[in-house]
């Protein structure tokens, strides 16, 4: 499952980075806060941000202590902080195409979706972006094992100002591990100079955890 969930990753990911780039001009212009062509040739998307879950299913786990057992009900997604990265292509003026890679960190793992991107620019620099992908989250259990790993397609949709900040929707689909589990969750993100930001400050709290780990 795992290899298949790479080769589908690659296949859905490189049409994305492939696309050729059809905007006329000597040389490319690549922008750290995205705009539309001419302004721009390619530009990183890059997102801090919260997505809050609307509806859920949920999962029944039965525990056994030896001594009797007990039931408990779980949700199959919940809400979470997230970063998003990737590279945008600007094909026309006012289209552009690529993929970002979202990770957020979960209580018993993380989650991970890898997507294709395509954006629709207004001329004053907003944005509609529609993304769809392949999805990895770690499930939790009430009970040993108390989480596993489970795989599905996730798709959103963005209103994008300036490229500094999102309002967004999303479904998710599992549908691995015997029955098929989905969620729907809304949620905000910063983009361009904020989100650099997070990101180094982030980078810099990982490295003062790594510097207090004895590794002998």
């Amino acid at each position: 499952m795992k290899r298949t969930f790479v080769i589908l990753a690659f296949m859905w990911a490189a049409p994305c980075l492939a696309q050729a780039d059809s905007i006329a001009g000597p040389a490319s212009h690549l922008c750290w806060r995205g705009k539309p062509a001419p302004k721009c040739t390619s530009f990183w998307i890059t997102e801090f941000g919260y997505d809050a879950v609307m509806s859920t299913t949920t999962s029944r786990n039965i525990v056994d202590y030896g001594s009797g057992t007990s039931t408990f009900t779980s949700r199959d997604f919940g809400s979470r902080l997230l970063w998003t990265v990737g590279p945008m292509f600007n094909t026309r003026p006012l289209r552009a195409v690529g993929g970002t890679l979202t990770l957020s960190p979960l209580d018993d793992g993380f989650r991970a979706a890898l997507e294709g991107r395509r954006r629709w620019w207004t001329p004053e620099g907003s944005a509609f972006d529609l993304s769809a992908g392949l999805l990895r989250v770690d499930v939790p259990r009430a009970g040993p094992p108390y989480g596993r790993t489970e795989y599905g397609i996730t798709t959103g949709a963005f209103l994008v100002g300036g490229d500094l900040i999102n309002v967004n929707g999303r479904a998710d689909l599992l549908v691995t591990g015997g029955r098929i589990r989905s969620g729907m969750s809304a949620g905000i993100g910063l983009g361009s100079y904020a989100a650099a930001g997070g990101t180094i400050a982030l980078g810099a709290l990982i490295a003062l955890l790594l510097s207090t780990v004895r590794w002998d």
